[in-house]
């Protein structure tokens, strides 16, 4: 039993929490971002998840019990994510890389959100400057912080400041000049472009230019050339898809922000690399050290710097010789190689080819200025030349808060007069296996080429931005479900099968799901269309899956507002009520008081309604999450109250797709049983069997969760999906109670010979050790018949309708006479 002692020290934990922990949480939280990088940038090595893995184990265990909900959730989600790779070899694909990206993102704004200002100072809590978002300058009479320009940068992690006139340009001198700007034309003139150039080169002078503006198709090539030579740095065309804009930056500014560049310090001993390497490494650079420099060749082949930097005389061996020890080991690639205060040295100027010469004289910044200029060469050369870079670095970082933010203002601009508006997730099946094929760089290429294919399926205004590593996501709005349909078969066709050169093969497979707008929760469809797009990948792929919404005519508007209203009083007057139906165990196993809960509404007039007439309704106007927690919470009240008097009850509640999708779900309810401590196995939680199945993966660890809460699981329809979906279920949620589907158990005394497929279900279930359930006991032959197949437990008004008031005295008529 949960006592209120154990209550009670949980509490101390959490003020433990407020006083030492809070002040530590975002410098941790900003450490866990950084080192994630550097955990994809060096290839996933099992020793640094493990490093990882225990900034996140820290965490969960800190955020436990504390008010954080969101940070606790999203910080274990990271966490049982990391620990599925720390014990094996295998390495996510590129699809995993991104969700626990966009997660650990949406950790840090989840702390940022939740932590009390107060608990921390502004000094403490300022992060750690190693890693910088890069800044882009927007310019143009109609550049907003919203716009989709800035927001296509936003989700990429680019920092913007939007300036509509010159008066708002940053200057010279400003702390924190841009590393780009972008000038937005409503058409290509000479007048503005020259103006552009010149406003520029006054305010941020050396910062790259780039316009964007609409170009026709024929005269692109002219227009570029006409661009360069008035001094700007790009042309990109209007409009600009989000891969295409941030290609270009990248191509234009050192990609530092990501990741440290990665250097190797050589040197006699270490006293020769001890000041150099604190100097770069307070600079953001990732430092390693090597006193033995004939062993630079096993370092550089086993760390990848990429640059070495030889810091004063060695014993034995020349600079040179370094050099051309290197040569040959270095996959055709050059590795920068830096020499500083080697005696005899020439003046700055390179050795052979190989070598750059540092002046004795070099200050620290020129010394930081030219390590960082060589290994940003280097990188860029590594990932364009021969497409080694990495592979599971991703140049498309989705930040999830903006991108959400991109869907929103999106949406915003849309008039629901106009038809129906959908989110569409375009995905390859299988990413991992067709960047093991092609290669990070082919890979990217590809994506980018079928980017391009959707866009051209789509309507000048609908937006296509890139969503994770392995799709897209696309909005758009047509005047009726027919071409919406047309709309999604449209970009199958022209993606479907489609040839890429040097696939062994020549195609890939590709689904796609698409999620109607509710323009009452429009975000509820981006979730939608991805997850229908991978019931489309799961179910076999290369098929377009639709939103059921769609196919089915939507409801009148004053019909959803006043289910809207029905519902949402009737939780706000508590005209919500109970019933209990008992579940009785005609296998005389135990004497334990089983029921199940079961929801009535109240209405003004007296009028009861029941389930059928509101649940589905509460389900699509996504109410059904808030019915979930009334039921839940009052049955733990009941428990709580009847664990001395009663202390065998046990309360089965169902749940709802809403709250299985929920994840604020799991933390409010260790909320509720430390107001309302129960005995351990007392609420029972049934879930659909159709639900399970759309969601195997994340509910599994949701059993768990629910395990480790002491609360028991029911499958209910079980038995509806084939046999080996059954023996999977089972064997993933390890149910304590499975609920046979009521077609396998209704009639049976019609049928010449009792289901095959029931006695394969019951050996299933009884393998597991789960009891066994039917409902719907409609007459004292078909009980018995349940006996006879050794059914654990029933229900049914046959045995005892629902009542108000909780009792427990049961018959069975004609069971005596079974035998």
């Amino acid at each position: 039993m949960m006592h209120n002692s154990e209550t009670q020290s949980s509490g101390g934990a959490s003020d433990a929490l407020d006083t030492d922990f809070l002040k530590k949480l975002p410098k941790v939280v900003d450490d866990l971002r950084d080192r994630w990088y550097i955990v994809r940038q060096r290839g996933f090595r099992p020793q640094d998840v493990m490093d990882v893995r225990g900034i996140t184990r820290a965490l969960v265990s800190g955020l436990t019990g504390s008010a954080m909900d969101d940070s606790f959730t999203t910080a274990r989600r990271i966490d049982e994510r990391l620990a599925q790779y720390t014990s094996t070899t295998v390495r996510p694909n590129p699809a995993d890389l991104e969700t626990i990206g966009a997660l650990v993102l949406r950790l840090r704004e989840s702390v940022r959100g939740e932590v009390p200002f107060a608990a921390y100072d502004a000094e403490t809590a300022a992060p750690a400057p190693t890693l910088q978002r890069p800044l882009v300058c927007l310019f143009g009479a109609d550049a907003s912080p919203e716009s989709e320009t800035a927001l296509l940068l936003g989700i990429h992690g680019y920092a913007v400041i939007a300036c509509a006139d010159e008066a708002a340009l940053p200057h010279p001198g400003d702390t924190t000049p841009p590393d780009v700007m972008i000038a937005e034309l409503a058409a290509m003139d000479d007048a503005e472009l020259s103006r552009l150039v010149h406003l520029r080169d006054g305010s941020l002078p050396g910062v790259p230019l780039v316009i964007l503006a609409p170009v026709s198709g024929g005269a692109a090539g002219q227009a570029e050339l006409h661009v360069l030579r008035a001094g700007a740095d790009a042309l990109l065309k209007r409009p600009v898809t989000d891969l295409n804009l941030v290609g270009a930056i990248r191509g234009l500014v050192q990609d530092d922000f990501l990741t440290p560049y990665r250097v190797l310090m050589l040197g006699a001993d270490a006293g020769s690399v001890e000041e150099p390497a604190s100097m770069l490494r307070q600079a953001g650079l990732e430092v390693g050290i090597s006193v033995d420099p004939l062993e630079v060749v096993d370092r550089v082949v086993d760390g990848r710097p990429e640059a070495v930097v030889i810091a004063g005389s060695l014993p034995g061996v020349t600079a040179e010789e370094i050099g051309r020890l290197l040569l040959p080991h270095d996959m055709s690639l050059d590795i920068p190689l830096l020499a500083l205060g080697v005696p005899g040295a020439p003046d700055g100027s390179p050795g052979n080819g190989m070598l750059d010469y540092l002046p004795p004289a070099s200050t620290d910044a020129d010394i930081v200025c030219r390590v960082r200029a060589r290994a940003a060469w280097h990188r860029r050369i590594r990932s364009r030349a021969h497409g080694q870079a990495v592979r599971d670095r991703s140049p498309t970082l989705v930040h999830p808060l903006e991108f959400e933010r991109l869907v929103l203002c999106h949406l915003d601009g849309l008039d629901p007069a106009q038809g129906a508006a959908v989110v569409l997730q375009w995905a390859f099946d299988d990413p991992g296996a067709l960047l093991a094929r092609l290669g990070p760089i082919d890979y990217q290429q590809t994506r980018n080429q079928f980017v391009r294919r959707v866009r051209e399926a789509m309507a000048p205004g609908d937006l296509v931005v890139s969503h994770g590593e392995a799709g897209l996501i696309a909005i758009a709005q047509r005047k009726d479900v027919k071409e919406i349909v047309e709309l999604a078969q449209r970009v199958h066709e022209q993606t479907a099968g489609a040839a890429v050169s040097g696939l062994p093969g020549g195609t890939v497979a590709a689904s796609i799901g698409v999620g109607q707008v509710m323009w009452e929760r429009p975000l509820k469809a981006l979730d939608r269309a991805i997850a229908l797009c991978s019931e489309a990948r799961d179910s076999g792929g290369n098929r377009v899956r639709l939103d059921p919404e769609l196919l089915t005519p939507d409801l009148e508007v004053e019909e959803r507002n006043h289910w809207r209203r029905t519902i949402a009083h009737a939780i706000k007057e508590k005209r919500l009520f109970p019933v209990f139906q008992p579940i009785a165990n005609i296998s005389g196993s135990d004497q334990i008081e089983r029921h199940e809960v079961l929801l009535r509404i109240r209405e003004p007039n007296g009028k009861i309604l029941l389930p059928g007439q509101f649940v589905e309704m509460a389900e699509r106007l996504e109410l059904d999450r808030h019915l979930d927690r009334w039921v839940i919470s009052n049955a733990l009240g009941i428990l709580n109250a009847r664990t001395v008097s009663h202390p065998q009850s046990r309360l089965f509640v169902k749940m709802s797709r809403g709250s299985l999708g929920d994840s604020s779900f799991l933390p409010w309810l260790g909320k509720q049983l430390a107001v309302h401590p129960v005995w351990p196995g007392s609420l029972v939680l049934q879930l659909r069997e159709g639900d399970v199945l759309g969601r195997m993966d994340q509910l599994s660890a949701f059993g768990d969760a629910l395990r480790d809460l002491e609360i028991r699981i029911a499958l209910e329809h079980f038995g509806a999906s084939t046999d080996a979906d059954t023996r999977r279920m089972l064997a993933e949620m390890r149910p304590d109670y499975v609920k046979i589907a009521r077609e396998l158990t209704v009639g049976l005394h019609h049928s010449a010979t009792p289901s095959l497929r029931l006695n394969g279900l019951l050996g299933q279930a009884k393998e597991v050790g789960a009891y066994t359930m039917a409902s719907y006991v409609e007459d004292a032959d078909g009980l018995a018949l349940l006996w006879q197949a050794q059914i654990d437990l029933v229900q049914g008004n046959f045995i005892r309708q629902p009542e108000e008031e909780l009792r427990y005295e049961l018959e069975f008529p004609g069971l005596d006479d079974a035998g």
